[in-house]
């Protein structure tokens, strides 16, 4: 595992804790550490103990589920500001899921213990983890009624919008996902996410590149989400 060290990068940049007072930043800090992870290199394992939560500072994070037959399905994407390991708030003994590093990342960690007593004790900690878990609910059942509504070109093009935080954007952005990846997201094989890809592509709405796909076309992208499915979201 790799070595906590400390850094400079200040917390009250970060979204979870941007609203806090200095004095709750300050108690925050002495508890938190930060490790770097190299590409697919796994933060946790199923059945490794709940023992801390995580922020992303930077680079990207997968979580996901493997199921012993191969098969694989992808909860979420994370990048800067997003947090993750927070399930240990449930009592839940030991990980279910796997976290993994996509590329050279970043992560801001605290130890399990640390961050109930926080919650317990300091209110704006406790606002802070409900904002941030009333996102990720809004956030999944946009999903599942996407998997129930929607085409599969409708769930490629929100979930692109997703990664890229473009929901309301009209200027381009870049992705960096793999057609693997994009397809355990939306719950489609391989193939039939990279013919939607193609597609896109010759309509102008992306392009791509080695394991990215840059939207140059969010608004496009945008109507072809199915009509009554409400837009917006974190993932």
């Amino acid at each position: 595992m790799p070595r906590p060290i400390k850094t400079a990068l200040p917390l009250d940049g970060e979204p979870f804790f941007q609203n806090m007072g200095r004095e709750t930043l300050a108690r925050i800090e002495a508890y938190t550490y930060h490790r770097r992870y190299e590409p697919r290199q796994i933060i946790f394992f199923p059945d490794d103990p709940c023992d801390y939560v995580y922020w992303v500072r930077e680079g990207r994070v997968k979580v996901g589920l493997a199921a012993g037959d191969g098969r694989e399905l992808t909860y979420r994407h994370l990048g800067p500001g997003d947090m993750l390991g927070d399930v240990l708030l449930a009592d839940q003994p030991k990980r279910i899921k796997y976290a993994e590093a996509l590329e050279n990342s970043l992560l801001c960690l605290m130890r399990s213990d640390d961050f109930r007593r926080l919650v317990y004790e300091e209110v704006e900690v406790a606002l802070a983890l409900s904002l941030e878990l009333t996102r990720r609910v809004l956030t999944l059942e946009e999903v599942f009624a996407e998997i129930v509504f929607s085409t599969v070109r409708g769930r490629v093009a929100s979930a692109l919008l997703r990664l890229g935080r473009g929901e309301a954007g009209a200027d381009p952005f870049t992705v960096h996902v793999t057609h693997q990846e994009l397809a355990n997201l939306v719950g489609a094989s391989r193939e039939k996410v990279t013919l939607i890809l193609h597609e896109f592509r010759e309509e102008g709405m992306i392009t791509l590149s080695n394991r990215r796909v840059r939207v140059e076309n969010p608004a496009g992208l945008m109507r072809m989400r199915r009509p009554g499915i409400p837009q917006g979201g974190m993932v």
